[in-house]
């Protein structure tokens, strides 16, 4: 009988400890789901908002009051020996003709994978140019939103640095749609929501990178329209003029929408007017904020674009009566600083668009 009992207890154990055993796994298996779940809730929330959450924490430069980073040719040419890092996006045979003393040649698309290698404390500043300043803003604009702040567009580019590549904007400037400036104005959308795009990504920042490798591998050719092209297609943009208030009233293209520079693209403000359905074209004095915009706002999933050297490239005389409008190009932009020249070896590939 004793040990009957024995027997029983032990057996009363083993099912005592094997329901044990049962909660333990089930409450781990829980656990795990409820984790999983969290992941894909961060994974299927709207990325744009995400993105935009992350960009506000990193300063949200494109609505701070400091204005865009932006550096002129003199600034850089006196700036101390060593304190910038100036890398030139142009395409190696350009490079090659005439560069700034020290700079690395660096194609847009591989600028995430170089920009990690570069010891950013050693540096003021790190300094991007191009042919005219368009594609160091429009990258410039990508390296700020993840978190580069030391990140620059030379104003101008190399057209600024010396006489001999001024012609990048001299063959540009123009009158052409002068005539066409109006005052009437034209109201803003209701405001919508943001973008939605998919991603695989679940953490925040592996979007952002995600969004800024895809950004800068299109290039500014996917992300600006040509003056002509424009003009053969006018009814298909939604057309922002990124001027202050009381310039936009001086006159601007007709149905351009005035949208507040350093203000306007915010949840708090204009973003959310902006349609997610339609190309979205800003244009401004030359091409720099716009394409500081522009590379801004196809990050969070809108299909924006540059207008092309701006306000010069159509009304250039329109500029120099209304010296308050400022940013246009004239040659005394122009320096005459030294280049630097080296051997050109020849890359496969298409070349970067000549902006």
């Amino acid at each position: 009988m004793k040990n009957r009992q024995t027997n029983m207890k032990k057996l009363y154990l083993l099912y005592f400890a094997l329901f044990i055993s049962f909660l333990i796994s089930s409450c781990a298996t829980e656990s795990a789901k409820t984790e999983q779940h969290d992941s894909l809730a961060v994974a299927t929330k709207p990325t744009s908002e995400l993105i935009l959450a992350k960009i506000v924490a990193n300063g949200d430069f494109i609505n701070s009051e400091k204005g865009l980073p932006i550096i002129t040719a003199k600034e850089v040419n006196a700036a101390p020996q060593g304190s910038l890092h100036i890398l030139d996006l142009r395409d190696g045979e350009a490079y090659s003709k005439g560069h700034i003393k020290g700079a690395i040649n660096v194609k847009p698309n591989e600028l995430l994978d170089y920009i990690k290698m570069v010891d950013m404390s050693k540096y003021e500043k790190i300094v991007l140019v191009c042919y005219s300043g368009q594609i160091a803003s429009y990258s410039t604009s990508v390296l700020q939103t993840i978190g580069y702040k030391k990140a620059y567009a030379m104003q101008w580019g190399m057209a600024a640095w010396n006489t001999k590549l001024s012609d990048k904007w001299e063959h540009v400037l123009s009158d052409n749609l002068e005539k066409e400036l109006t005052t009437k104005t034209k109201s803003k959308k209701a405001k919508g929501k943001l973008p939605e795009f998919e991603t695989k990504k679940a953490n925040i920042d592996d979007i952002l990178l995600e969004r800024a490798a895809l950004v800068l591998s299109e290039g500014f050719a996917f992300g600006s329209v040509a003056l002509e092209d424009y003009v053969a297609k006018k009814n298909k943009f939604y057309l922002i003029n990124y001027w202050e208030k009381e310039l936009y009233d001086l006159g601007h293209l007709p149905n351009a929408i005035q949208y507040t520079p350093q203000k306007s693209f915010s949840l708090q403000t204009d973003l959310l007017t902006l349609p997610t359905n339609k190309v979205v074209l800003i244009y401004c004095y030359s091409g720099h904020k716009s394409a500081f915009v522009a590379a801004h706002l196809r990050m969070l999933g809108y299909n924006a674009k540059s207008l092309k050297y701006g306000t010069n490239a159509f009304a250039h005389s329109f500029m120099l009566k209304n010296p308050q409008i400022g940013t246009v190009f004239t040659k005394a932009e122009v320096n005459n600083f030294p280049l630097e020249t080296s051997e050109y070896i020849p890359e496969e590939g298409p070349k970067q668009g000549g902006c």
